[in-house]
């Protein structure tokens, strides 16, 4: 009996000392989730940017004003305005769609008689 008990307290000597040896996989893993939090923190502000980036651009866009989606000539407004005529939209209903007062409509109308 005191031979178990010499040879169990030599074999975690033993023991003890090759654990100082040992490779220390605690210390890999908590370097692995260090580097793997500061990647996905990195990330995140990159999204962020581009995110705010695209906001203001979205706020910039919905600013311009209505004029530039009209067209340029007046030959292109006319026939707008009597593409929504043939649709039997009255004058008013043509000024507003068109951004236009009710009297400029009529001149277009007029112009293609």
């Amino acid at each position: 009996m005191e031979w178990l008990i010499i040879v169990l307290i030599v074999s975690s000597i033993v023991l003890f000392g090759l654990s100082f040896f040992a490779k220390d996989h605690t210390k890999q893993m908590d370097n692995d989730m260090e580097q793997l939090s500061l990647h996905v923190m990195g990330e995140m502000y990159q999204v962020k940017q581009r995110l705010q980036v695209l906001e203001e651009e979205l706020l910039s866009v919905g600013t311009q004003p209505t004029a530039s989606k009209r067209p340029l000539t007046q030959e292109e407004l006319a026939n707008e305005a009597y593409q929504l005529f043939q649709q039997n939209k009255s004058t008013e209903e043509i000024a507003s769609h068109m951004q236009l007062k009710t009297d400029e409509v009529k001149y277009l109308l007029a112009q293609l008689n």
